[in-house]
């Protein structure tokens, strides 16, 4: 194995000068000289520097030298690779990892045999197991016949999710509530930090949806339903998880989703048509057209039927993705697919009355919609993308142009020199006490105080009866594309909060058991709202009211007399018009993250003065929400909770 650093520290006086001859002619900065780590190919030495023999061939290539603008070793790489090497960059597979956090061996021939591009991850037990893990991935990598270092990504939309003792702050909707776009910087500044920590170089995050369709699933990962507020804290997240508005060494590559929008599907169920119209696309883009503005490297469209535009998912659009996204938003970076591109296509010309093989989805996809990204998909694309090439239905200009843009963004991200991590550093690293404080900070931050009849802040002391499943469940509070997470329920929270002063009871979803604590308690927390989940919510997309177990504990506790507080786990608006006419309290805590369970004990019991305003509108009914224009912000008439209220003590 080799393993050589080259540093500044190391370099000989002949070196030393040699650098600054470099720096008067050519303007390379000392800082640019990298660290160069092989695990397998052999090193070069070479004026003095050293650089990595990827394609082990005993000679300095141009894509070697990373003296060189990036340009031109693109240039020089594309023309060393296959057609099949080529499309394997395009690639971009899931994989989870073994219980122990070990990669499997299939992936040893997607990275030796197949090079693909990239990569993602999910459900790592532990930071140092997922630095391996990493880093095993790398020299598999290096492995083949070019030495192409794959990007791993990981569905982080709130932190690093994926990993077991990671930063796991409040989804975006609670980070909205804050109206803090710096502590939103500051945030994903940490994310990114963590991710480099492990090895993880790409983000399949910010969403810059607009959260105008109140059935929708998906609200909790969004900023809300002021595409203004969305646009800031799109902008906050890309700048700070790519280290600035150019791909550097120091970044991790955003990819901004859902393309163009994905806000307001229809009747609120996920993957269905968007139904913006011409005018109304436009606020739906605001946050694309400012995440571009700021140098995202990666955009993702979506399953959905941009009705608006073509009547093909968006992820296989030519008029979507090559009319607008390239020639009229002048986006030029990677087009990254959604999961399943080829069952996106396939199901949205279902939708419009015609069936479609898989290899016509290819063709529409990869030829004329021309994405560079092709998540989720089988190995055996590789393949069939080829023969389409050869039969002449997809260009290989297109495939190149694609393939350039993919190693330039690993060129410039700096990649090809050192992908490895140190695993002992991530261990010490990654949910270091200064990230759980940041996120408990913003946690904090984000409680929305909906209704308050001069209840709270409660005393820590006497009997108080906690109720609802919701209260001790960790998913509850870190919510959806989230591995299992360590930490504090709410109930364990309040618990410990009131100490030796009081005692505090809990029952979960026994209605019968709860009246009789409650008529010994002097007041009851009633925590609601849906538990973890991803895409459709478990309520479906026709209810937004609590459930009818839920109502019956509120409902049979209200009867007793005793002060009710009820606390919101909340992904998207719901109508809690009964709790405001006959609770005395009600706090929305969103999906509030790893430390949301201290963060809500912290508000009910005045350790901290509630501030977050609600970031979207909150009807009165159904008949509200069936009413209103689902591709509209603010378009509920006399809601019950009006964007930004939020009450403070």
């Amino acid at each position: 194995m080799f393993k050589t650093k080259a540093s500044l520290r190391q370099l000989s006086l002949v070196t030393v000068i040699v650098v600054l001859q470099l720096a008067l002619t050519t303007g390379l900065a000392l800082a640019a000289v990298p660290e160069v780590v092989g695990r397998v190919k052999p090193l070069i030495e070479q004026d003095g520097f050293l650089f990595k023999d990827l394609n082990g061939n005993g000679k300095l290539d141009v894509y070697e030298d990373w003296r060189l603008p990036a340009a031109e070793r693109v240039e020089d790489l594309l023309s060393q690779m296959t057609l099949v090497e080529k499309i394997a960059q395009m690639q971009h597979p899931t994989f989870v990892p073994k219980a122990d956090g070990s990669a499997p061996a299939f992936l040893e021939r997607w990275m030796e045999e197949s090079n693909v591009g990239f990569v993602l991850v999910r459900d790592l037990p532990g930071a140092k197991a997922a630095a391996v893990t990493m880093n095993q991935i790398q020299e598999w990598s290096e492995s083949s016949r070019l030495g192409i270092p794959v990007v791993v990504s990981m569905d982080s939309v709130h932190g690093l999710s994926y990993v077991n003792g990671g930063l796991v702050h409040p989804h975006n909707l609670g980070l909205a509530a804050t109206r803090n776009v710096d502590l939103v910087r500051e945030l994903s500044e940490a994310g990114r930090l963590e991710h480099m920590a492990i090895g993880v170089r790409m983000t399949l995050s910010p969403e810059a949806d607009v959260a105008t369709e109140p059935r929708w699933g998906r609200v909790m990962e969004t900023f809300g339903e002021d595409p203004d507020l969305v646009a800031e804290m799109v902008v906050a997240q890309v700048e700070a998880y790519q280290a600035g508005t150019t791909l550097n060494p120091e970044s991790v590559m955003a990819c901004v989703k859902h393309f163009p929008g994905a806000g307001p599907q229809m009747e609120g169920i996920d993957m269905a048509p968007i139904v913006s119209s011409t005018e109304t696309l436009e606020i739906h883009l605001k946050p694309f057209k400012a995440a571009i503005a700021s140098g995202v490297a990666s955009v993702m469209p979506y399953y959905s039927i941009p009705l608006a535009i073509d009547m093909m998912a968006a992820l296989g659009s030519e008029k979507t993705l090559q009319g607008l996204l390239r020639e009229e938003m002048g986006f030029d970076g990677i087009i990254q697919t959604d999961w399943g591109m080829i069952w996106g296509i396939q199901q949205s010309s279902s939708f419009v009355g015609y069936e479609i093989s898989t290899e016509e989805a290819v063709v529409i996809g990869v030829g004329d919609a021309k994405v560079d990204g092709i998540g989720g998909e089988s190995m055996r694309l590789i393949d069939q993308i080829e023969e389409l090439v050869q039969e002449g239905r997809i260009q290989e200009e297109s495939i190149d142009a694609s393939t350039r843009r993919i190693l330039l963004a690993k060129f410039d991200m700096g990649v090809f020199e050192n992908p490895y991590v140190d695993p002992v550093y991530a261990e010490y690293f990654v949910g270091n006490p200064k990230h759980q404080a940041l996120s408990l900070e913003a946690a904090r931050q984000s409680m929305t105080l909906l209704k308050n009849d001069d209840v709270l802040p409660l005393p820590a002391q006497g009997k108080i009866l906690v109720a609802g499943a919701r209260a001790e469940d960790m998913d509850s509070l870190t919510g959806g594309w989230t591995s299992s997470q360590a930490g504090m329920t709410i109930v364990e929270a309040v618990k410990a909060r009131v100490g030796a002063n009081g005692t505090v009871v809990h029952e979960g979803e026994d209605v019968k058991r709860a009246v009789e604590l409650a008529k010994t308690s002097d007041v009851a927390i009633v925590v609601v709202g849906e538990p973890s989940y991803m895409h459709s919510p478990p309520w479906g997309a026709d209810r937004l009211d609590l459930t009818t177990s839920q109502t019956e504990m509120l409902e049979a506790l209200e009867e007793t007399g005793i002060p009710i507080v009820v606390v919101v786990m909340m992904g998207r608006p719901y109508i809690l018009t009964w709790c405001a006419e006959n609770t005395e309290a009600i706090l929305s805590a969103y999906y509030p993250g790893s430390q949301g369970g201290k963060a809500i004990a912290e508000v009910l019991f005045g350790d901290y003065n509630p501030q977050g305003k609600l970031p979207v509108q909150l009807p009165r009914s159904m008949s509200q929400v069936l009413t209103q224009r689902s591709d509209l912000p603010f378009d509920i008439e006399d809601p019950l909770y009006d964007y930004g209220h939020g009450l403070s003590y």
